[in-house]
């Protein structure tokens, strides 16, 4: 397969790991690559890296494009922006802190079946975890009550510019959390995604940059989420949600425990713990 692969990466004042995250796209095994930078409105080193990088960049990508938004418009707007200057039959994301192996694009195009909402592999974190993922070929099919339970997917996803304009790419209203929401719309419209246990996508936690979400933070996001799609949700998924949410409310994990995961003739005073529980949190 050839077709062209559109990777859009959108940055905000961080030069250094965004020169990182580019030249892993530039050694990509894959050859027809378009590449989009939307920088978010950083200050002049950005603008200035993407000068001394140009004349590479536009050598190596059948399509380099880079822009600037008028003002600091968040992370949503920036990718829209990036997947509607697209051409590529199909669009991969990358943040700028992180960065690819050679061979992610020519591995998860090869893998792409048409039959479901995505493809994507395992991310190896960078950080004092030192998580390893095996590197042979296992997959695993990731459901809509998987994705509803939690983020099993990652934060990047190779699919077709077709099916991510068809969920309405990145929701406006969704701050945190965002990835997962759109793999969520992904997966209710196309189906279930693919997820192939080996790694090809490194992503940094170690660095200086702000990477933390703060709780309060984690809570209002997954909240939304849930309320957004709880219809959707089977009894456990909607118990996976509501322990999340008081976890990030501080609420003791026995406590949950009882609440959510007791037995069936304790329910109604899981019940009862249910309802004053969701007045406190809601």
């Amino acid at each position: 397969m050839n077709e062209l692969i559109s990777v859009i990466i959108t940055t905000y004042n961080r030069e250094v790991l965004l020169e990182r995250a580019i030249r892993s796209v530039i050694a990509q095994s894959y050859a027809n690559i378009e590449l989009i930078i939307i920088d978010d409105f950083s200050n002049e080193k950005t603008a200035q890296l993407i000068e001394t990088l140009r004349s590479e960049c536009e050598s190596r990508f059948a399509r380099f494009i880079y822009k600037r938004n008028e003002k600091n418009s968040g992370s949503n707007f920036s990718r829209n922006r990036g997947y509607a200057l697209s051409q590529g039959v199909f669009v991969t994301g990358l943040d700028d802190d992180d960065y690819f192996l050679p061979e992610r694009l020519s591995k998860l195009i090869s893998r792409y079946d048409e039959n479901y909402a995505f493809v994507t592999d395992t991310i190896t974190r960078l950080d004092k975890t030192d998580r390893t993922c095996p590197d042979n070929n296992n997959k695993r099919i990731i459901g809509l009550q998987d994705i509803l339970c939690e983020n099993v997917v990652g934060n990047q996803v190779l699919t077709t510019k077709e099916k991510l304009l068809g969920v309405g790419g990145f929701s406006p209203e969704i701050k945190q959390q965002q990835d997962r929401d759109v793999w969520i719309k992904l997966i209710l419209k196309y189906g279930p995604g693919i997820k192939y246990s080996f790694s090809t996508a490194m992503v940094d936690a170690e660095h200086g940059s702000n990477r933390i979400t703060s709780q309060v933070k984690k809570y209002n996001a997954y909240r939304k989420l849930y309320f957004k799609y709880r219809e959707y949700m089977s009894e456990v998924t909607r118990s996976n949600n509501l322990f999340q949410l008081m976890s990030f409310r501080g609420f003791n994990s026995k406590r949950m425990y009882c609440l959510l995961r007791g037995h069936k003739k304790d329910s109604k005073l899981r019940m009862k713990l249910l309802r004053r529980t969701l007045k406190e949190l809601f």
